[in-house]
């Protein structure tokens, strides 16, 4: 455990309370969770609600709270900037910067959430993000009674995926895969494996968590905790190396490509939509297998 933890929670109030344009403080995530799986390893989460949202975007403000060991932001959310800072000891706290009347004039809508369908595209988008990240718990540390009381009105949601949204990552997998091999074949090894981990393994991921939660099964989003939601089989099928060498490439292609057949057969299944193999691709996946393994894919 770092040693900055012990006096974290005390110093980020104390910091926060002394920022006039700071509105509120939120913790979130798993810290902020009843039954939340917390360990060592669990980093800090916060939503940061202020007047001037500029000061906070290039993650300056993040070296007033103790040693720190690195800074990033990049865009979260829509329009939002997400801090991550790496103090002493690898503790590690994220920041969403948001804008103060967004979220008053969000879970203001809340208070009325009948009338959804009236609202703005935007503030549509707005709320779910918030019921999305808020609504498994959340701690105010800086606002008080009036922004508890605006929290408490945000009920947990999961945006099912929809018939579009499983077409299309089909489409992208299979269409990615093609580009991934290829570039196997041709000898460009790292795109190969940027493009198996970029896209592939992410839609992989994507497909495996709906299937999860289909069956009645708890999972994350971005592969957390994959380990203790995947079956067995799923476990076995997405353990593979990537190294640049064009024989791991292509096994790595070909174990991928079978878990995500499976999983996406399961998933049109569950919600009865149409399953397209795309047998085209596989086939012609197969035949470059073979010509790699006999050395006469083309370069």
């Amino acid at each position: 455990m770092s040693r900055l933890q012990d006096g974290w929670d005390a110093a980020l109030s104390a910091w926060a309370h002394g920022r006039d344009d700071i509105r509120a403080l939120v913790q979130i995530g798993s810290r902020a969770q009843k039954g939340g799986a917390v360990d060592s390893w669990s980093d800090y989460d916060y939503q940061l609600i202020t007047t001037r949202p500029e000061r906070y975007g290039d993650g300056s403000f993040c070296r007033a709270l103790g040693p720190c060991w690195a800074v990033g932001a990049h865009e979260a959310f829509g329009n939002c900037v997400k801090v991550t800072a790496v103090y002493e000891g690898a503790l590690e706290a994220d920041f969403v910067v948001l804008r103060h009347l967004e979220v008053l004039i969000a879970t203001a809508a809340l208070r009325w959430p009948k009338t959804e369908l009236l609202w703005p595209r935007i503030l549509r988008r707005g709320v779910s993000d918030l019921r999305i990240v808020v609504a498994p718990g959340w701690k105010v540390i800086k606002g008080g009674a009036p922004w508890e009381a605006r929290y408490s009105r945000i009920a947990p949601y999961r945006a099912a995926m929809t018939e579009k949204e499983f077409e299309g990552l089909c489409g992208n997998f299979w269409a990615q895969l093609v580009w991934a091999a290829k570039k196997a074949a041709r000898g460009e090894f790292r795109a190969s494996q940027r493009g198996i981990h970029e896209h592939l393994i992410e839609t992989g991921l994507r497909m495996l968590q709906e299937e999860a939660l289909l069956s009645g099964r708890q999972a994350y989003p971005l592969g957390r905790r994959a380990e203790l939601w995947l079956t067995r089989e799923q476990l076995e099928g997405t353990a593979f190396g990537t190294r640049p060498d064009p024989a791991a490439l292509m096994n790595a292609l070909e174990k991928i490509a079978g878990v995500f057949l499976g999983t996406s057969a399961a998933v049109a299944a569950a919600k009865g939509w149409r399953h397209d193999e795309y047998a085209e691709v596989r086939a012609w996946l197969a035949g470059s297998m073979s010509a790699i393994s006999t050395g006469k894919a083309p370069r």
